[in-house]
């Protein structure tokens, strides 16, 4: 039984859980007893299935994608994939699913830095492009992954479905058709808020999310939703965007720098990997490039432009980490993994309980010769709002 004293004089109403027969024949003290250690014994049945038991033996981590030993997408979670219009998103996720699920033939063009993973299926699901344009993502994985080598017409071990002519209702109901029929190890939403009718409808954006994380655990899954940032900014769009961050083991932010988009870990459960870059080449395949070493002196980087703009350039790191909070929507954990991630960059020193930019002088900062170039770049507009290159 659990403790009475913490449901003492507590009433739950349970309608689906009709009270016993016999009670009809108990009055007064009697009858008050027997309700409430029935009440008791219900609970307690109700959360036996969710308490932890420390003896009980769990599976390894079973990572599906892992990039340079550092696992992104594991069974039984989501992950979020989040960037402006046209900043490649969709290029990125097609390279690390055909990257992970890529055959051993020698002079396959796909992601070195992902890990191969053995025997995976994939459920791609198309909500805002024509089948034209599906059909490349199918074209360009199939290619990545060797099937086409192999002499396959298209990667046997992908269903695409292409959605966008059908309701928000209606594209969640055929993904679920689809999971139905055979297991999947990655679903993969290429425009998840088309799974809802408002993004910004907190209720819904959260039920959503919810529904992803059940489904993940129930059908050991992993799904990968895509979804847009806000514009000039690095927060994903909406409550539905928010939400993610929140919930989600890896989020993954790409954005532009003229022809090469860069990636970066912006929330991590696990290690976070190593930003890297990207380009497309004359096939239409993501290759894998240099991070451009060209920055300007009116780059910075977010948080930086945080720091100098607001708080002169040195702020107590718990005042910092309130504000990248309110700013962002995301946790304390993710908020400080950030300061941290800059300081190890050299933009940011820690000085005590105080973090200060590098070179601060004035309303600039300085790089240190020879610091890592930022993935997160900030350009400041007359209006002093900040917009991403």
């Amino acid at each position: 039984m659990l403790n009475t004293h913490l449901t003492s004089g507590v009433r739950c109403s349970h309608p689906k859980e009709a009270m016993p027969e016999e009670f009809s024949a108990l009055t007064g003290k009697a009858l008050e007893k027997a309700i409430k250690a029935w009440e008791y014994d219900m609970a307690e049945e109700r959360i036996q299935p969710y308490v932890v038991d420390m003896s009980k033996q769990l599976p390894e981590l079973k990572p599906l994608i892992s990039i340079n030993d550092s696992c992104v997408c594991s069974v039984g979670n989501i992950s979020a994939i989040c960037g402006e219009a046209k900043s490649k998103k969709t290029f990125l996720t097609s390279a690390l699913v055909a990257s992970a699920m890529a055959m051993p033939f020698k002079g396959i063009n796909n992601f070195a830095n992902v890990d191969k993973c053995a025997d995976i299926n994939v459920l791609w699901v198309d909500t805002e492009q024509g089948e034209r344009h599906v059909r490349k993502v199918v074209e360009r994985i199939s290619t990545m992954t060797g099937a086409k080598r192999g002499g396959a017409i298209a990667e046997p071990r992908l269903t695409t479905l292409a959605l966008r002519e059908l309701s928000p209702v209606e594209r969640k109901a055929r993904m679920l058709d689809a999971m139905s029929l055979m297991h999947y190890d990655i679903v993969v939403i290429d425009g998840i808020a088309d799974l809802q009718r408002n993004t910004n409808d907190l209720e819904e954006s959260d039920a959503l999310v919810m529904e992803l994380m059940a489904l993940s655990t129930i059908a050991e899954t992993h799904i990968i939703c895509v979804l847009h940032t806000n514009p000039g900014s690095d927060k994903a769009r909406g409550h539905l965007g928010s939400s993610l961050q929140r919930k989600a083991e890896t989020v993954i932010f790409v954005h532009r720098a003229g022809d090469t988009s860069i990636v970066e870990p912006q929330y991590c459960r696990n290690e976070p990997f190593e930003r890297f870059a990207f380009a497309i080449n004359d096939e239409g395949i993501p290759e894998l490039c240099a991070i451009p070493t060209s920055v300007t002196e009116d780059t910075r980087p977010e948080i930086v432009a945080i720091l100098e703009d607001m708080y002169g350039g040195t702020i107590e790191r718990n005042t910092l980490v309130s504000k990248l909070m309110e700013l962002r929507g995301t946790s304390d954990k993710a908020a400080r993994m950030q300061i941290k991630r800059y300081i190890d960059r050299g933009y940011l020193i820690a000085v005590g309980n105080r973090v200060m930019v590098r070179g601060n002088n004035g309303n600039k900062s300085n790089m240190v010769t020879g610091v890592g170039v930022p993935v997160t770049n900030v350009t400041m507009g007359k209006s002093g709002e900040s917009g991403f290159l």
